[in-house]
Order: structure tokens, then C-alpha cells, then sequence
């Protein structure tokens, strides 16, 4: 199914999924690039991963170890 690409947004018929965004209230959606503009997306990072703890810490969040 097309899609536009939110990076130059032209409609693609190969669109790449590049992120996912959360929504607390609205459930999120589906983020698309293009191919020519997918590899200029930075790779996500999932919102509830404890495996980067530096990254917390310096924005004062505890461990939970």
C-alpha cells in the first residue's frame, strides 16, 4: 500500500517503517520513509528499555536494579 514519506514527503510504493511512535491516549502510529531517505533516520530506541542506564542516569532517573 503507498505511503508518503515524512522525511520528503512523497508518496512511496515501497515504504520503510522507521519508527513507531507512542501515544499514551492516541495509541501511536506508524512513522514511513521513503527508501532513498529510510537509511537518514536514526535507529529508534524502545521508550521502556532498562539496558541503557547511563542514558537515565543523566536525566535523573533511577535504576531499577
Amino acid at each position: 500500500m503507498p505511503q508518503v514519506c515524512t522525511r520528503c514527503q512523497r508518496t512511496t510504493n515501497q515504504p520503510v517503517v522507521v519508527a513507531i511512535e507512542y501515544g499514551a491516549s492516541t495509541g501511536g502510529g506508524t512513522v514511513y520513509a521513503c527508501p532513498d531517505c529510510a537509511p537518514t533516520y536514526p535507529k529508534q530506541r524502545a521508550p521502556f528499555d532498562r539496558n541503557d542506564h547511563a542514558d537515565n542516569e543523566l536525566h535523573g532517573v533511577p535504576r531499577l536494579d
